[in-house]
């Protein structure tokens, strides 16, 4: 995305992403650094005193961390700043941040900074700063991307911008009418997402697109407003704030949106408010449980030096794609052009994901996953099936088998690079 100040978006704003939380306890949490940042870093250093901050980074694109050479306390001596974020997927969490202050772009490279800024990578974990819980979560974007869960003294806030629904429609056909439950959500990931969102008391939620618009804008990492407000639902969330608002949409396009969403939540009968974000705007939770030390901080992601992958389709050209992307992203490649050969590379090898396609001569790629989910070392191996399949019975049956994701044709190449890294670290991660 790209700031858009003017007339046209002078009520809701038109900087990039960055949002201030504080606790009762004054900690002070910033969740991304785009355009905003400059505005909440001046504010920050009217006092003349060193700022301490906790920066949590969704993902390293231009939008979410192009205010940081230009967030005040990062000049102020004394100042600290610890920076979270995922690993980029061809350099590291740092390098990505950093690289924008080059000579080529920026007259002063980061480490010259007089802030101290220390960067931590993270993956999927749980962690606490100053007595606030953080748990993260992957997103579905087209880079490696981060979800927050905040916790702090019983209140609870989600930051989750860039994100696109796993399934389209995400809803299994079979839901009964107005029924808002997950269980009849279609793709495990968007089960997975209104967990992530459970309970909590503020979402703020990526609703950058009408449904309209999707067909369009699929594989480009972001979610429609109705898929915003029926996942708050199925989360049972208190409030949820729509939020990265296209930057082609003026004010009134968002008043617009804004309505049809208070709308659709009024109509599920279900307690859910509905705000559309705008510069300024300010939400306080009453913190009623005393804070918690909570977990240690957190560890660094876990990746194999160098993940095998299998790539199984009967189609040569998509085999030589996906072998063209991931081995550039440093993985090591085999594949297969049917399910009976696929399988029996897998038996005889050792892999730590596998793509598989459904229609494959010999067995498909569902069955190929079924008979590896007997094999010890496969039980928790993360499989994608990549398809030109579109029916949710076969999205059904594909994780009625054991699939971990599901991924149709045709396929954003970024989006699919993002799944397959978040896929081999949260396998990594595991205990």
């Amino acid at each position: 995305s790209i700031a858009a100040a003017g007339p046209e978006t002078a009520r809701y704003g038109g900087n990039t992403p960055c949002v201030e939380v504080r606790t009762d306890a004054g900690t002070l949490l910033i969740f991304d650094c785009g355009t905003g940042a400059r505005k909440l870093g001046s504010a920050l250093a009217e006092s003349g005193e060193a700022v301490r901050a906790h920066l949590f980074v969704s993902h390293t694109h231009t939008d979410h961390i192009q205010g940081l050479p230009f967030f005040l306390p990062a000049f102020v001596p004394g100042s600290h700043l610890t920076v979270y974020g995922p690993a980029g997927i061809d350099r590291t969490f740092p390098r990505a941040v950093g690289g924008q202050m080059d000579y080529a772009y920026f007259p002063m490279p980061l480490e010259e900074f007089p802030a101290r800024i220390d960067f931590v990578e993270v993956g999927e974990t749980q962690f606490a700063v100053d007595g606030v819980g953080v748990r993260t979560q992957f997103l579905n974007h087209t880079a490696p991307c981060l979800g927050y869960r905040i916790a702090a003294g019983g209140a609870t806030f989600v930051y989750a911008t860039d994100h696109e629904a796993y399934a389209d429609p995400p809803w299994h056909p079979d839901r009964p009418p107005a029924s808002f439950d997950p269980a009849f959500l279609a793709h495990t990931g968007d089960a997975r997402h209104a967990d992530f969102l459970r309970d909590a008391d503020l979402v703020l939620h990526d609703a950058q697109y009408w449904s309209a618009d999707y067909p369009a804008k699929a594989g480009w990492g972001h979610s429609t407003v109705e898929y915003a407000v029926d996942i708050a639902l199925a989360a049972e969330a208190r409030r949820v704030t729509l939020f990265h608002h296209d930057p082609a949409r003026d004010d009134e396009g968002v008043d617009a949106m804004l309505a049809v969403a208070r709308e659709r939540a009024l109509a599920s009968g279900l307690p859910l408010e509905v705000t559309a974000a705008a510069e300024g705007d300010e939400f306080s939770f009453g913190e009623h449980v005393a804070a918690q030390a909570g977990a240690a901080g957190p560890h660094a992601p876990r990746m194999p030096t160098r993940a095998r992958l299998l790539v199984a389709d009967d189609d040569p050209a998509t085999v030589q794609v996906l072998e063209t992307i991931f081995t550039a992203d440093g993985y090591e490649i085999d594949s297969a052009f049917d399910g009976t050969n696929a399988l029996a590379k897998a038996t005889d090898g050792s892999y730590d994901l596998l793509i598989l396609d459904i229609g494959m001569p010999g067995l498909d790629g569902i069955q190929v996953c079924h008979r590896l989910r007997t094999n010890e070392r496969y039980r928790s191996t993360p499989v994608i099936i990549l398809t030109g399949r579109t029916r949710h019975e076969d999205m059904r049956l594909a994780f009625a088998a054991g699939v971990t994701d599901y991924i149709r044709k045709p396929f954003s190449v970024a989006q699919v690079r993002a799944r397959v890294r978040s896929l081999l670290v949260r396998s990594a991660d595991r205990p």
